[in-house]
């Protein structure tokens, strides 16, 4: 016990010194990040709960929450597929691959892709529009791996490469999560803890044809000069979270989770996260939740400056025998803008 105990501890002193030196000076940064789509969440379990079960979310839902709790899943091989409606009609589409390795641990493969629809070209000269058209592109791609390092302690990483193509520029890097989780904490069971530092990585800095402009020097001879913009960089929005979950069983029929959770960023006000999920024989679900943000503030028209407060959600697990099939949804709501509606399926084999 002490053991298991202290090598936990051993790793969230690693991963709080690394996050702290990563978000070091965070106060005086505060929108200065770039790379939004990382902070989109995805799977209508974890958006439901707020975000605020990192502490023992399990298999492919966990990717984005915790990679340590993917070694948690009970079948040999996952998939998963989820869309959110977002504000704006930004579609957010995820897909996720996973298997478990026999004395090697659990690997995954996962995409997130944002799609924001057609969207009329504008530049300085035609600020009404050119009469062309374009679509961003944003492509996360990850590959995660995780195992159990004790029967108490799972940890897991998971390696982005992240590119953001907007009109002839585009952007990309590589980025890390890193997670560990903690079960039966103090003996007590159903008690886990969890630790994720997420975004972890350099910066990212536009380049491309876009940023070259002709420039006519006046009263000059001169032909017209061609002119790069050298584009500013900007830092990943790196965040450490910290995380608790108390799971109590009452008879076989019912069984209710309990999940809180802070987290700490380099762009924005600290975060508290609660939720709550009840399941009914692990066949039918409830979820619930409630975020808030450290110090937020009002705008000049009185809005809040934190756009998500509660989530809700429900699910239904259908086990055929070798195949379970989970169909979940979500639905998140926003101060400002119409509310997001998740739907995930998941399969497991």
């Amino acid at each position: 016990m002490r053991t298991t105990l202290s090598t936990f501890l051993a790793v969230v002193m690693v991963l709080a010194l690394t996050g702290a030196t990563a978000m070091a000076g965070g106060g005086d940064r505060s929108g200065t990040a770039g790379a939004s789509q990382l902070l989109v969440p995805v799977g209508a379990r974890g958006i439901a709960l707020g975000s605020s079960y990192s502490a023992g979310i399990s298999g492919l839902n966990a990717i984005y929450y915790n990679p340590a709790g993917l070694s948690a899943s009970r079948q040999s091989a996952e998939a998963m597929f989820s869309h959110m409606q977002s504000f704006g009609d930004i579609g957010v589409d995820y897909a996720a691959v996973g298997a478990r390795f026999a004395g090697f641990g659990h690997l995954a493969f996962s995409i997130k892709s944002l799609s924001f629809g057609d969207i009329d070209l504008t530049d300085e000269r035609s600020p009404d529009g050119t009469g062309a058209i374009w679509s961003p592109t944003f492509v996360a791609l990850g590959l995660t791996y995780s195992r159990a390092l004790t029967d108490r302690i799972r940890a897991g990483v998971t390696a982005y490469l992240i590119n953001e193509d907007l009109y002839r520029v585009s952007t990309s890097t590589t980025a890390f999560d890193i997670g560990v989780q903690y079960q039966g904490l103090a003996g007590v069971r159903g008690l886990s803890l969890g630790v994720t530092l997420r975004h972890l990585g350099g910066n990212m800095k536009y380049d491309g044809p876009g940023l070259v402009r002709q420039a006519d020097e006046l009263d000059s001879k001169r032909d017209p000069q061609l002119l790069r913009i050298e584009a500013a960089g900007f830092s990943l929005p790196t965040s450490l979270e910290l995380s608790a979950a108390y799971t109590r069983a009452f008879t076989d029929l019912h069984l209710v989770t309990f999940s809180g959770a802070f987290e700490n960023n380099n762009y924005l006000n600290d975060q508290y996260r609660l939720g709550v999920e009840y399941s009914f024989r692990n066949f039918f679900f409830l979820r619930g939740s409630y975020n808030l943000a450290d110090g937020a503030y009002n705008d000049a028209f009185g809005e809040s400056a934190y756009q998500y407060g509660a989530a809700f959600g429900a699910g239904v697990n259908l086990n055929t025998g070798d195949l379970i099939i989970g169909v979940d949804y979500a639905y998140r709501d926003m101060e400002i803008f119409s509310g997001n509606h998740v739907i995930t399926v998941n399969f497991g084999f």
